[in-house]
């Protein structure tokens, strides 16, 4: 409370001198931490795991460096991963959109789910479901499915 009236009054210091009883000070503690990644770093991340998984198998080799790259970004493994997962139900998507499933296009999908490191029954559970709403979108069946 006294602290309350004391900014009330613009007899506090907690207040900034150009915006007096506007804005607090920033703590010195505050502005010496690191600052969290920024939403461009993760954006950047992202955009990489979606070239990565679209151009597998080709890429492959780029998993591992793009997994370290995000750890020293400090993006949290389950954000990684859960972006990962998207991207594969993105994959998905974009793999049946032309409403064919071919046996190159199986085999990325495997290898996807691997590199990601799903479990086999969530991904096909994933698939159907995908699949499914594919054709009662279209209004019929994908090919290979």
């Amino acid at each position: 409370l006294q602290a309350r009236l004391a900014e009330a009054w613009g007899l506090s210091d907690t207040s900034h001198p150009e915006f007096p009883r506007q804005v607090p000070a920033a703590e010195p503690t505050e502005m010496a931490a690191p600052p969290d990644p920024i939403a461009y770093d993760r954006d950047q991340w992202r955009r990489k795991l979606k070239r990565i998984l679209d151009k597998l198998p080709d890429t492959e080799a780029e998993w591992n460096p793009m997994l370290a790259e995000g750890r020293a970004l400090g993006l949290d493994e389950p954000w990684m991963l859960r972006a990962q997962i998207e991207e594969f139900a993105l994959l998905v998507r974009r793999v049946i959109a032309d409403r064919e499933f071919t046996p190159q296009e199986h085999r990325k999908l495997e290898l996807a789910r691997q590199l990601i490191g799903m479990p086999e029954a969530e991904a096909e559970a994933m698939l159907k479901s995908i699949i499914a709403e594919a054709e009662a979108f279209f209004g019929e069946s994908v090919k290979g499915a």
